[in-house]
């Protein structure tokens, strides 16, 4: 067995979310959004952050 306190897969899903929370960021950024204030965002948020700077607009 493994030796983590926790299950493996509860890992993988932190891991999964705070990937997608950072891709949200860069989109965000490239759609001329603050990658300060969106990074943290993404992070906390994740998907619904992901979301929402897919379906955004970009800043003029």
């Amino acid at each position: 067995m493994s030796d983590l306190p926790i299950d493996p897969i509860i890992y993988l899903m932190l891991s999964l979310h705070c990937i997608i929370g950072a891709i949200a960021a860069i989109i965000a950024q490239n759609k001329g959004r603050s990658l300060n204030l969106w990074l943290p965002l993404g992070l906390v948020v994740g998907t619904p952050a992901f979301i929402v700077a897919l379906l955004m607009k970009p800043k003029d």
